[in-house]
């Protein structure tokens, strides 16, 4: 459980993106908030702490 302070967010997505997050989430044996939540911190370490492995794909201007 992430502790401290926690800010509620809602994300709009195409079904087809769902669908994939809830599989993974599955997979994962994770809620969908919890994945989005790991995939989240995941994606900000590597901007970080290892920018370089990001391809130009996952760079957002």
């Amino acid at each position: 459980m992430i502790k401290g302070p926690k800010k509620t967010v809602s994300v709009l997505m195409p079904m087809d993106l769902y669908e994939q997050v809830r599989e993974q989430a599955e997979q994962g044996s994770r809620t969908v908030p919890g994945y989005v939540r790991q995939v989240l911190k995941r994606y900000l370490w590597h901007v970080e702490n290892a920018p370089e492995v990001l391809t130009d794909k996952w760079k957002i201007p």
